[in-house]
């Protein structure tokens, strides 16, 4: 009996034109959600004095912690100082980390990608000091090819600075990218930076957010992503 040789998942990449993928982190490969919502929370009543509904705290995941901390306004109004707060929430999230969960077959799928020789970024809105916490509690060190973090663009998500700095790192062009994202701004990033997006309904977003941005791929549960990256499951 003559066997079929098996088709890479490179192959079955390149036959929806894609190339290379971009995976968001926080939502996408580990769920944070919960421990977020509870250090923003922390950090706005004892800096600001209040704090927001926490279906309001769920829609600022995605964006830079630097930015987060202007949510209640201008905290030098409350004579607080942002990278004290960013600290103090960095602090907080470490203090709780046990409260991550890593997205296992989101990782596997990642893994499984690149294993095939699928060029792999990771584009988050983290700054340097958080990956160096969060990334090897991943263990995904040796299966990615690059890492944008906030810290290295001028303008991070929602902009598409970090998308197109990777696509620059990485000698691609958008149409031959995929970004993998959970929020509203991972695809408000992939779309203006004209990369096809792929939302993952397992984050912070909710499934009508991202369904109202129309993503090329919606993936429901994270062992579907290798099915739906690879066009085996319609959007």
């Amino acid at each position: 009996m003559i066997e079929t040789a098996r088709t890479s998942l490179r192959e079955q990449l390149l036959s929806q034109d894609t190339r290379l993928l971009l995976w968001d982190i926080d939502g996408t490969l580990i769920d944070t959600t919960t421990l977020i919502i509870s250090g923003l929370d922390e950090i706005y009543r004892h800096y600001i004095g209040r704090t927001l509904e926490r279906s309001e705290l769920r829609k600022l995941i995605g964006i830079p912690l630097s930015a987060q901390m202007w949510a209640l306004g201008d905290p030098a109004e409350h004579g607080a100082d942002v990278g004290e707060m960013c600290r103090e929430f960095i602090r907080y999230y470490e203090t709780h980390r046990h409260l991550e969960r890593v997205i296992e077959p989101a990782i596997l799928a990642l893994r499984r990608f690149h294993g095939d020789g699928v060029p792999t970024a990771l584009v988050t809105s983290k700054n340097r000091t958080e990956l160096s916490n969060t990334l090897p509690r991943l263990g995904i060190s040796k299966d990615v090819d690059l890492v944008v973090s906030a810290d290295d663009v001028k303008n991070p998500k929602p902009a598409p600075d970090s998308i197109l700095l990777a696509l620059k790192k990485l000698e691609a062009e958008p149409e031959d990218a995929v970004f993998i994202g959970d929020t509203v701004h991972d695809l408000q990033a992939g779309s203006a930076a004209g990369v096809r997006c792929c939302a993952v309904a397992w984050g912070a977003g909710p499934i009508e957010q991202l369904n109202g941005m129309n993503p090329d791929y919606l993936c429901i549960e994270p062992d579907q992503l290798v099915d739906t990256l690879v066009g085996r499951r319609s959007r």
